[in-house]
C-alpha cells in the first residue's frame, strides 16, 4: 500500500502512533482538514495510529482516537501554527511564504522532533500550546522518533 502520509511519529518501543500530513497551504479552516483527512483514509493511504495531524503554516490540526473510517470527522484539536512553528522560521531566517512545502516538512519534521524530547529536555520548546497538553500525543511520543514516510 502507499503510504500518503509525510510523517510518521514512534513511541520509544517502535510502535507508529502519529501520523502527520504536512500542506503548504493558507487559509485552510477545521472543515478543510477534515475533508481532506476523509479523503487521505478514503484512498487507504494512512497506516492506522491514534493520532493524526494536518500541520499548515497557520493551523496544526490533530484529531486523537478518530479511527480509520473515511469520515469527515472534526480534528479533536486546533492549535496555532504560526505561534509553534515562528522559533524555526527565524532560525533559517524565511518567513512560511518564502519557503516550498519541501521545506516546510523540513520545519515541521524539526519541530517534531524536538516534541519528543520535552519530556527529557528544554529541546528550544518555549511554550507547549495548550492542545497538546491537552492530548495524549506528548506522552505518546516522549523519547520516541520522528521519520519521513518515504523512510518508514
Amino acid at each position: 500500500m502507499l503510504q500518503l502520509e509525510d510523517l510518521v511519529l514512534y513511541h520509544r518501543d517502535g510502535r507508529a502512533v502519529a501520523v502527520a500530513e504536512v500542506k503548504m497551504k493558507l487559509g485552510t479552516s477545521p472543515q478543510w482538514a477534515a475533508q481532506l483527512r476523509r479523503n487521505i483514509l478514503a484512498h487507504g493511504g494512512v497506516r492506522p495510529a491514534e493520532f493524526f495531524l494536518v500541520v499548515t503554516p497557520e493551523w496544526v490540526y490533530l484529531w486523537e482516537n478518530a479511527g480509520i473510517e473515511p469520515v469527515a470527522v472534526p480534528p479533536t484539536y486546533v492549535i496555532d501554527a504560526r505561534a509553534v512553528l515562528k522559533p524555526y522560521f527565524d532560525a533559517a531566517n524565511v518567513q512560511p511564504h518564502q519557503i516550498d512545502g519541501r521545506a516546510f516538512e523540513l520545519v515541521v519534521g524539526a519541530w517534531l522532533a524536538d516534541l519528543t524530547r520535552v519530556g527529557t529536555t528544554d529541546a528550544g520548546l518555549s511554550t507547549i500550546p495548550e492542545g497538546l497538553t491537552q492530548s495524549h500525543l506528548l506522552q505518546a511520543i516522549n523519547d520516541g522518533r520522528v521519520e519521513y514516510a518515504a523512510a518508514a
